[in-house]
């Protein structure tokens, strides 16, 4: 009994001193399609929450969770115009942000792994009669590799990053609040 004691008490103790320099942005985000992307989408618009805590004195790692809607967008292929709808991306993602002058503080480069849940259209030819195409709703998750560069000052993160998400990358830039943990 006093071994399960001893147990929790440490549990809770361990993250009790993480809790204390442990930091909680909320953030607006913004994101640009490139490459085939930009063909079906139009500029995104979200929003995302970052959990951080350092691991060492200018290193720390992070997780977060957002939300993306990414607006319509009219494709071509010759004479036929194909009217995609919204996507959405619901990214979740871990990584590292090493800290260049200071502790939490100052100009960093991260490199977040994500898994990204879309909702998006997909089309297909309809060789029949008429020609023309079928559009239908498609679910996919990708996993993506999203290096990235940013500013924290002490109560704001202003950031830039590239999310390769193969066909469904995009530039995407946040600025958030970080919440005072004291």
């Amino acid at each position: 009994m006093k071994t399960i004691k001893f147990l929790t008490l440490s549990f809770f103790t361990f993250v009790g001193s993480f809790a204390s320099i442990a930091q909680v942005s909320v953030g607006l985000d913004i994101a640009f399609p490139t490459d085939n992307f930009s063909n079906i989408a139009a500029t995104g618009f979200g929003g995302s929450l970052r959990y951080e805590n350092p691991i060492s004195n200018k290193l720390n790692w992070t997780v977060s969770a957002g939300y993306l809607s990414f607006g319509e967008k009219v494709y071509k292929i010759g004479n036929v115009s194909i009217p995609f709808g919204n996507t959405t991306n619901i990214p979740l993602s871990g990584g590292l942000k090493y800290y260049f002058e200071e502790p939490s503080k100052g100009f960093y480069a991260g490199l977040d792994v994500s898994v990204n849940f879309l909702s998006t259209y997909e089309y297909t030819y309809n060789n029949g009669n008429g020609g023309g195409y079928n559009l239908s709703n498609s679910s996919v998750t990708k996993t993506g590799l999203n290096p990235g560069i940013g500013y924290r000052t002490t109560n704001w993160d202003f950031s830039g990053r590239y999310n390769a998400l193969g066909d469904f990358s995009y530039a995407g830039f946040r600025i958030a609040y970080i919440f005072d943990n004291k």
